[in-house]
């Protein structure tokens, strides 16, 4: 069975559920959902699309290294951050 729900460290298999799509784009969650993924009123979601399927991440669950290294085929971190710094050189950024 595939993992549908992750939040944190969360990942837990689930039975796909029908959820319907209103005027403008809204889909509401069911409550069974937002407990297990730990989705509160106002929290954001980050929302991707990958093979088809539409992918609602908590964005605290992030780690933005993670998610764009994994989704450009796995980068250096160390030439990644370098090639940052020659960037902001570039145009001669400074910290404030």
């Amino acid at each position: 069975m595939e993992t549908h729900i992750t939040g944190g460290n969360l990942r837990l298999p689930m039975v796909p559920i029908a959820v319907k799509v209103y005027k403008g784009g809204v889909v509401k969650l069911p409550a069974s959902v937002r407990r297990e993924a730990r989705i509160e009123e106002g929290d954001v979601l980050l929302v991707s699309v990958k093979d088809g399927r539409i992918i609602l991440t908590p964005k605290k669950a992030v780690d933005p290294l993670n998610q764009f290294s994994s989704e450009l085929g796995g980068i250096d971190e160390d030439e990644a951050f370098e090639q940052g710094l020659k960037a902001a050189r570039a145009v001669n950024w400074r910290p404030e």
